[in-house]
């Protein structure tokens, strides 16, 4: 058996598509193990189906700068000193990092000395989330720092992977690295959990429900629903809103859910165990990805596509580039809850509208579902360890 090692600076099995790339992986004849950070409530270590999990209790941060940089440079050290004694235990045919942060990488360099083959795992533009995320240019200090990190750790892996389409990989290209290094790999739901079944006919019932499926950080745009809300239940008096999900926004969320007097419209569900969220979905009439920040593809997306939901989106660069001409979603302006509310009133009033987004969603999703992405992503493995 090749052993591959994982490394992920996310919770796992609740980081889904790391769950999902594993299982894959094992299914394919391969010995996985998982480094990543562990919650309290967790154990140190795991077998879960054949996957083996380490985990490496580490603080875990996002609301402020000089701790999420603590928190990764505590997690790099331990997950090198982790990662390179099982290495010299058991050695690695390949090592898998996942980002974020792009340096993480290079916790790989003496395993790599020792012969195993590395590839970088691009789940966010994190440039560019810095850039969103402070409202900074490109000639910023910090945003110039990651640009570094980003070409360095890009040119030292052997491959590439990234899950934010064209977009980003044609950003790499421009930035020195041969379009041969670099395969994308759309973040789509594992279809053992989300079943890709013909879209379902659209719920005429009342209440009308709208579902958003995310963590609750302000760069993923959930306030501009809420907001959105009181200019929309003119129109639609029954108007419910699912949101699917927590984080340190939350209490934010819910204070404005108040002052706005929406409360009874918006129904908020907490984290989510992953395989009860389709069910959550399937009874929507609508689905939201409301991004302030451009974030890249939400895999939330996908989901909404599985499930035969229509969507409404964020006008942001990264989606407008591989939605904007198929007709697969209606797009908001970012951070604009009037037009949002405009969106949503358009689509209760135009069923037929909402039929033609969830055909052509769905066309597009069958296009890269799991079962033929996972071919590409099985594929780099493949051509790795190729003699």
């Amino acid at each position: 058996m090749k052993r591959i090692c994982i490394v992920r600076r996310k919770y796992y099995p609740w980081q889904k598509n790391v769950r999902r790339d594993a299982e894959a992986l094992v299914k394919a004849g391969y010995q996985v193990d998982v480094i990543c950070t562990g919650h309290k409530a967790q154990k140190p270590f795991e077998v879960l189906n054949g996957v083996h999990i380490y985990r490496t209790i580490t603080p875990y941060n996002r609301d402020n700068s000089l701790l999420v940089l603590y928190d990764y440079i505590t997690f790099f050290i331990l997950s090198f000193l982790k990662l390179t004694w099982f290495d010299l235990r058991k050695h690695y045919a390949v090592i898998e990092i996942n980002t974020m942060p792009d340096f993480l990488v290079f916790i790989t360099v003496i395993c790599r000395l020792l012969g195993s083959k590395v590839i970088l795992y691009m789940f966010e533009d994190m440039p560019g989330l810095f850039m969103s995320s402070y409202k900074v240019g490109p000639q910023n200090i910090g945003a110039r720092i990651l640009r570094f990190f980003e070409k360095w750790s890009a040119t030292y892996a052997d491959h590439v992977i990234v899950s934010d389409g064209l977009h980003y990989k044609h950003h790499l290209e421009n930035r020195g690295l041969p379009p041969s290094k670099i395969t994308v790999i759309l973040n789509v739901p594992d279809t053992g959990v989300f079943q890709s079944i013909p879209p379902p006919a659209l719920n005429a019932k009342h209440p009308f429900r709208i579902v958003i499926v995310s963590t609750l950080v302000k760069r993923y745009g959930v306030q501009t629903v809420i907001k959105a809300i009181p200019f929309a239940v003119k129109h639609i008096p029954d108007l419910i809103v699912d949101i699917v999900g927590d984080g340190e926004y939350r209490p934010y969320l819910q204070e404005i859910a108040r002052e706005l007097q929406i409360d009874k419209h918006v129904h908020f569900w907490g984290w989510v165990e992953h395989d009860n969220i389709p069910g959550i979905i399937a009874r929507a009439d609508l689905g939201l990805a409301p991004m302030s920040d451009d974030v890249g593809l939400p895999n939330k997306l996908f989901e909404y596509f599985a499930l035969g939901k229509p969507a409404i989106v964020s006008a942001q660069p990264s989606l407008i580039s591989a939605f904007d001409h198929n007709g697969t979603v209606a797009f908001f302006e970012p951070d604009n809850e009037v037009d949002l509310a405009d969106h949503i009133v358009y689509l209760f009033r135009n069923p037929e509208k909402r039929k033609s987004l969830v055909s052509h969603g769905y066309e597009f999703y069958n296009t890269c579902r799991w079962e033929i992405t996972q071919k590409e992503y099985l594929k780099v493995y493949e051509e790795l360890l190729k003699p």
